[in-house]
């Protein structure tokens, strides 16, 4: 390395003064071209980019601020009747299952606030109602796994529910 340093050294001293001086300001000038181009413009770019995506999250949390009161209006008068609510969670789906007519033939719970049901023959108009109604109620359905059976317009069912 330190061969090569002293190689440079002699054809710099080798070189004219002129040439020396425009050499030493061609250096200069293509140094403060990597300054300002390398190193400035991209943080300049990076530290523009980050004040613009932060100020768009303040935006967006301003109108999630502006839209709480509506929010909490949706979520009182979704909450639906205090009969809903009450109860365990084998309660609350049995009587969500009577008013739509489906039998429910098997339950296990599993865990707290988790249950499968069986569902052996019912109508998928009938069904279909009732998960929606059970939803409502702010039950998570885990999983479904629904079975054609020979006759038309029923299935069998499995399904896990949160409540």
């Amino acid at each position: 390395m330190k061969e090569q340093i002293e190689q440079w050294r002699q054809k710099w001293q080798a070189l004219p003064p002129n040439d020396q001086r425009a050499l030493g300001l061609l250096s200069l000038f293509l140094g403060g071209m990597f300054v300002v181009y390398g190193l400035f413009m991209p943080a300049k770019n990076f530290f523009d980019s980050a004040r613009a995506e932060a100020e768009k999250s303040r935006q967006l949390v301003q109108w999630i601020e502006s839209q709480r009161p509506i929010l909490e209006r949706l979520d009182t008068s979704s909450m639906g009747s205090p009969a809903q609510s009450q109860g365990t969670l084998l309660q609350r789906v049995t009587a969500a299952a009577e008013q739509h007519k489906i039998t429910i033939r098997r339950f296990e719970p599993e865990g707290e606030g988790r249950i499968r049901l069986w569902i052996e023959q019912a109508r998928y108009q009938d069904l279909q109602p009732w998960l929606n109604n059970l939803i409502q109620q702010r039950f998570t359905i885990r999983t479904v796994n629904l079975d054609a059976l020979p006759q038309e317009g029923m299935v069998s069912a499995r399904l896990t529910l949160e409540g």
